[in-house]
């Protein structure tokens, strides 16, 4: 197995990876209307829990602050959800679907990183812009102090 570089997978994600897989596997064998719904029902919650047991530096999507979220991931959550969904319904193995979902997670610290620098060039930028205003006024005192010498 690959190793990881953002995932920090547990032991109740691949327990309930596992059932969602099972779930895929079980519809088949259903007939009734209702049991069908159910699974459905079933299937949608395993779904969320699947992602709610993400954890990215020691941190679940679970219990992670709404704005770190929002920051971090939001834009990926339909990815999430849709590889989640396609993983556990063609049943890919549990060891490959956490390497895919940590490459959904790298393109996420990936951005977090590219808005980190843009703010870092921008402050560095703003910075030089005022020590340039400032610079010429500082020549300007020091002509008047040499004309006030002579």
């Amino acid at each position: 197995m690959e190793e990881l570089k953002y995932l920090n997978p547990t032991e109740l994600l691949e327990k309930i990876y596992d059932t969602l897989c099972s779930e895929y596997e079980d519809e088949a064998h259903y007939d009734k209307e209702q049991d069908k719904q159910d699974i459905e029902v079933t299937k949608k919650r395993l779904t969320k829990k699947v992602f709610n047991e993400f954890v990215v530096e020691d941190e679940y999507f679970l219990t992670m602050d709404s704005k770190t979220f929002k920051e971090r991931y939001h834009l990926f959550e339909k990815d999430f959800f849709k590889l989640i969904t396609e993983c556990s319904k063609n049943g890919v193995p549990y060891e490959k679907f956490i390497e895919i979902i940590d490459n959904l997670l790298a393109c996420a610290h990936y951005r977090l990183n590219a808005f980190e620098q843009l703010n870092e060039e921008i402050t560095r930028i703003k910075a030089e812009k005022e020590q340039e205003e400032e610079e010429p006024t500082e020549a300007i005192e020091e002509e008047v102090v040499e004309e006030d010498d002579t």
